[in-house]
């Protein structure tokens, strides 16, 4: 018996193979370069937000740490000030005392050295110098006067100046730099440490 086959035999027809384009590989290539270049710009943003953060938290440091620098620079400069006021106090108590003493050391010396016949009308401290106006009976008067101040080792410079005859006898008028007694020590010991010994 002949059998037929009525079923139509397909045969498996070959795979088409999926060709691989120039416009296929350009496309390929666009949508990783752009999804590359996504992740590049994500990756560099997120480290550029990170970088700006660490930046921000070193700049608060620095500014806190400036901050505090200043405030004690400010607590210095209080102190330092007020360093150089107790300064400038003491000195100038000492100034005081040591000017306290000096004129009753300067009329001391100046009436040890008063010769007879002569009176002082007026005794003036100016810029270091001892102004002194007086009246005289007779000019030797002042002139003894003249010479006991400048023979003083607690009188330098004595200079004298202007002397007229007035009714009571001679009016005059000298000016001279009175050392005190630790001056004049320290001016003999200068003068003593000076003079070569045979």
């Amino acid at each position: 018996m002949i059998r037929v086959n009525l079923l139509e035999i397909r045969q498996a027809k070959p795979e088409k193979k999926a060709n691989l384009t120039y416009e296929n590989a350009a496309g390929i290539a666009a949508v990783a370069i752009i999804v590359l270049s996504i992740a590049f710009v994500g990756y560099r943003s997120f480290a550029m937000s990170r970088r700006i953060a660490t930046l921000k938290a070193e700049v608060e440091a620095a500014t806190e740490e400036l901050s505090q620098l200043q405030e004690a620079l400010q607590v210095i400069e209080s102190h330092q000030k007020k360093k150089a006021a107790l300064k400038k106090r003491v000195e100038l108590i000492t100034e005081l005392k040591r000017r306290q003493k000096v004129p009753v050391h300067l009329l001391d010396q100046i009436s040890r050295k008063l010769p007879a016949f002569l009176w002082l009308e007026g005794l003036d401290e100016r810029d270091g110098r001892v102004v002194i106006r007086g009246k005289a009976t007779t000019y030797n008067a002042v002139s003894n006067f003249y010479n006991n101040l400048a023979g003083s080792p607690y009188f330098k410079d004595v200079t004298l100046g202007n002397t007229q005859a007035v009714p009571e006898g001679v009016s005059f008028n000298l000016s001279c730099r009175f050392q005190t007694a630790d001056e004049t020590a320290g001016a003999g010991g200068d003068a003593a440490a000076g003079t070569p010994r045979g």
